[in-house]
């Protein structure tokens, strides 16, 4: 098993993948995926024909060609609520406006997780309040109720291309965002 991920997800926490099938197969049709295997009782998907142009890695030759071939893919399905997505790399988000460092986030999380929609944190700087989703996680975390996860990849190691991005912009009417998750 993998032990870290680059997690691609809608920028709206509560975006809602309505047809699942469709999103994957068009992913296929794009090069992102390839054939599918089961792992560890999901459903994951090798690299398609395109995934090396799609997720820009920073190694080269025949680097790249081995951390493409540790590369799967599989969907993190709709949750009935937005999740908290960090791994043991979560680092102290920041205020987007003063940034602040939120240093003590995660006694944050349990009255967050009481109520999503309206809790907001508080910055330490400029006492502005804030979504959860507006906070500079560093490429360390994220929330969502769907995610694509490609297995693989550590973090800063590589992201994904404006391409890709913008391919899931127009497929699910949502920006999208990434982090890096190690466990």
């Amino acid at each position: 098993m993998a032990d870290k991920k680059l997690v691609l997800h809608p920028s709206n926490p509560w975006a809602i993948l309505q047809d699942p099938p469709l999103l994957l197969d068009h992913l296929r049709g794009f090069g992102l995926l390839g054939s599918s295997f089961p792992h560890l009782g999901d459903l994951h998907y090798h690299a398609g024909p395109r995934f090396a142009e799609l997720v820009q890695f920073r190694s080269s030759g025949a680097g790249l060609a081995a951390a493409v071939s540790a590369c799967h893919v599989s969907l993190l399905e709709t949750m009935p609520e937005p999740s908290f997505l960090a791994g043991s790399n979560a680092r102290p988000p920041a205020c987007p406006r003063c940034h602040a460092k939120f240093v003590n986030w995660s006694k944050d999380i349990p009255a967050w997780q009481a109520d999503k929609r309206q809790y907001r944190w508080r910055c330490p700087g400029c006492a502005r309040n804030l979504p959860v989703e507006a906070l500079d996680w560093d490429g360390t975390a994220g929330v969502a109720r769907y995610a694509l996860d490609i297995w693989g990849v550590g973090e800063r190691e590589a992201e994904p291309t404006r391409e890709l991005l913008g391919f899931l912009a127009a497929e699910m009417a949502e920006h999208w965002q990434f982090f890096y998750y190690v466990f």
